[in-house]
C-alpha cells in the first residue's frame, strides 16, 4: 500500500529509483577533506604536528618581544583580577607527589589522549572523523600562526617567583637543556595548544555520542586548565586563546558540512514534492530507515 501510493505522488523520472539518488560528495566544506587510509592519515597528521618543530629551529622567535607580550598579558590579568597562575603554581610546587602528578600530566597526557580520540573517531565514527579531524588540524594551524607572529613567554619564565615544575623534578629529562625541551617552542604560551587539544576531545566525545555520561569529558579540559596554569607554563589568557582556537576549528568546518550531511540524508523524491527541504537532525547512518518511514508517515499519513 505505502509503495503504490508513494509511486503515483512521485515524478515518473523518480519511480523504481531508491529514496537518496545522489550520491553525496566527498564533504561539505572546502576545508574539510574526506577520511583517508589510516597509514596517509597518520603520515599527515604527523607531519602536521612535526613542521611547528621545523619551523621554530629554522626562524628561532624574538625572545624580547616574547617577554614584553607576557608582561602585557599578566598586566591585563592584574587589571582584570585574575592573575591565579601564582597562587596555583605554589599550590603544586611546594609537595612532591601533587608537582609529579601535574607535571607527568602536561608531559603525557597531550600526547596520548589526542591520537586515541582520533583513532576512536576513525574506526567508530567513520562519517564524522573528516569533519573533526580538519576541525583539530584547522585548529592547530591557526594555534601556531599566532605562535610565530607574536611570540609569548610562559610564566615559568615571564613572572618572579614562579617555579618550572617539570624543571624542578626533572620530570622526562626536563631538566637536561639538550633533552626534550631543546626540541619545542618556549616562546609558545598563547594560545593554550594544550588546552585547544583537550577541549577539541572533548567536544568529539559529546557530539558523536548519545551516553549520558558523555559530558564528563568536559572534565578533561577542565583538567587541563589547571595543570596548564599550575605548571607555570601558561597565562589564564592562554586558557582563553585555547579555547577559542578550537572554537574557530570547529566553527569553519562544522556549519556547511552539518547542513551538508542534512541535505544528503533527505530523499530526492520528497524534496522534489514539497519543493523545499525537509529539515531534521541528522541521524546516525543504522536510524536513516526509520527516520524515512516517521517523515512518510507525517506527510502521507501512511501507517
Amino acid at each position: 500500500m505505502i509503495k503504490t501510493r508513494s509511486a503515483r505522488l512521485l515524478p515518473a523520472r523518480e519511480r523504481g529509483r531508491p529514496a537518496a539518488t545522489a550520491p553525496p560528495p566527498a564533504s561539505g566544506h572546502w576545508l574539510v577533506w574526506p577520511r583517508l587510509p589510516a597509514v596517509l592519515e597518520v603520515l599527515t597528521l604527523g607531519a602536521g604536528y612535526a613542521a611547528p618543530s621545523l619551523v621554530r629551529l629554522a626562524l628561532p622567535a624574538d625572545s624580547r618581544a616574547a617577554f614584553a607580550h607576557a608582561a602585557a598579558i599578566y598586566r591585563a590579568e592584574q587589571h582584570l583580577h585574575l592573575n591565579i597562575e601564582p597562587i596555583l603554581n605554589h599550590l603544586v610546587s611546594g609537595d612532591a607527589v601533587p608537582a609529579l602528578a601535574v607535571g607527568y600530566y602536561y608531559g603525557l597526557l597531550h600526547f596520548i589522549v589526542t591520537p586515541l580520540v582520533l583513532a576512536w573517531l576513525y574506526q567508530r565514527r567513520p562519517a564524522d572523523f573528516p569533519r573533526l579531524r580538519s576541525a583539530l588540524v584547522l585548529a592547530s594551524v591557526g594555534a601556531n600562526i599566532v605562535f610565530w607572529t607574536w611570540p609569548v613567554a610562559p610564566p615559568r619564565f615571564a613572572v618572579p617567583g614562579m617555579a618550572d615544575v617539570l624543571v624542578t623534578r626533572d620530570i622526562l629529562g626536563s631538566a637536561d637543556p639538550h633533552g626534550v625541551t631543546s626540541a619545542v617552542n618556549l616562546y609558545a604560551a598563547m594560545p593554550s595548544l594544550h588546552v585547544c587539544w583537550a577541549a577539541w576531545c572533548a567536544v568529539a566525545v559529546v557530539v558523536t555520542t548519545r551516553s549520558r555520561s558523555r559530558h564528563l569529558a568536559w572534565l578533561y579540559p577542565a583538567a587541563t586548565a589547571f595543570v596548564v596554569l599550575s605548571s607555570a607554563n601558561h597565562f589564564v589568557l592562554d586558557v582563553i586563546g585555547g579555547l577559542v582556537v578550537a572554537a574557530f576549528g570547529m566553527t569553519v568546518t562544522g556549519r556547511r558540512s552539518a547542513q551538508h550531511d542534512e541535505q544528503q540524508l533527505q530523499p530526492a523524491g520528497l524534496r522534489s514534492i514539497l519543493g523545499t527541504s525537509l529539515r531534521w537532525p541528522a541521524p546516525h547512518p543504522c536510524h536513516a530507515p526509520r527516520r524515512l518511514a516517521e517523515v512518510e508517515r507525517a506527510v502521507f499519513g501512511f501507517r
